[in-house]
């Protein structure tokens, strides 16, 4: 038993008629183009709307577009749009019934930091690479709007053998529902209602410049990344962290366009500067722990 609504959710059932939260409806399952394509989907990543292919076949992931959201367009605006700097993760769109979005499986971030993210400085270059995807965005008049730890993906050696569109180590943005196309671009833009996120604003805020508001993730997210470096690498680095708060900023509340955080152009830009001095950077942050920092004294 499945569900026959037009739009997501698609739920899979059991037997006795209750809903089965990690199924795929036999919508999916039988599908013409995933029966086409050899993709045989396993079990949901997001309950009715976002489903991974088994692991011993083809590694995709398939997701119902929702037409109440701006996904669909947005997600054909930047497939057709071919450049480095476009870091929308590559996928194709079948919408002879229903759209799907059908996208290669790739790592979560924790992945790229424990098997490609020896040192500062590459840590600075993943903070680059995702700072470049969302200026992108924002030059196209386009405000990502949740950027979170979950929302980004990476793709390692095993993923660019089987989709050799993909680069080894570079980041990709998912999740394009909550998503706005708009008028104006950075720094004319005035503050609009956010969208539910995965990210609290800060001081219970409910409107925000959709530019700032997606750098503000990022420099959320950037904390998360130096967490995991940080745990992996046993070095907590203070540039980074630095560069992080710089991002989160300070926030006032601005209806008009935003001044309390740089735009995702000139952290891109900072951050290529920082990163011709980032070895030297490293060598002396980790001389000074050695050297000055006491260790807490044991019992």
């Amino acid at each position: 038993m499945t569900s026959e609504s037009a739009g997501p959710p698609w739920m899979a059932y059991h037997p006795d008629g209750s809903i089965h939260i990690s199924g795929v409806p036999d919508r999916l399952l039988h599908h013409p183009e995933m029966q086409r394509r050899g993709i045989r989907l396993a079990y949901a990543l997001k309950p009715g709307v976002v489903f991974r292919a088994a692991m011993d076949g083809p590694q995709f992931v398939v997701k119902v577009v929702d037409l109440d959201t701006e996904e669909l367009p947005i997600s054909r605006r930047l497939r057709g749009l071919s450049s480095p700097r476009n870091h929308a993760v590559p996928c194709e769109i079948y919408d002879d019934e229903h759209p799907l979005l059908i996208m290669p499986y790739l790592a979560q971030l924790y992945s790229l930091i424990v098997w490609d993210c020896p040192s500062l400085d590459r840590l600075l270059e993943i903070f680059q690479d995702l700072a470049e995807g969302v200026d992108f965005l924002h030059q196209q008049h386009i405000a990502h709007l949740d950027i979170c730890y979950g929302n980004v993906v990476a793709a390692l050696s095993q993923h660019v053998a089987e989709h050799p569109s993909l680069v080894i180590g570079r980041t990709y943005i998912i999740d394009f529902d909550t998503s706005r196309q708009l008028a104006l671009g950075p720094g004319s833009q005035h503050a609009i209602a956010l969208p539910p996120t995965q990210i609290r604003p800060p001081n219970g805020l409910k409107h925000f410049d959709p530019y700032s508001w997606d750098v503000y993730c990022l420099g959320q997210l950037y904390k998360k990344l130096i967490k995991d470096f940080s745990f992996v690498r046993q070095y907590s680095p203070r540039i980074a962290h630095w560069y992080a708060q710089w991002l989160i900023g300070d926030e006032r509340g601005c209806h008009t366009p935003c001044r309390c955080r740089p735009t995702a152009r000139t952290v891109c830009r900072v951050l290529s500067m920082l990163r011709v001095v980032s070895p030297i950077i490293e060598v002396c942050e980790r001389l000074y722990d050695r050297y000055f920092v006491r260790s807490p004294t044991r019992p």
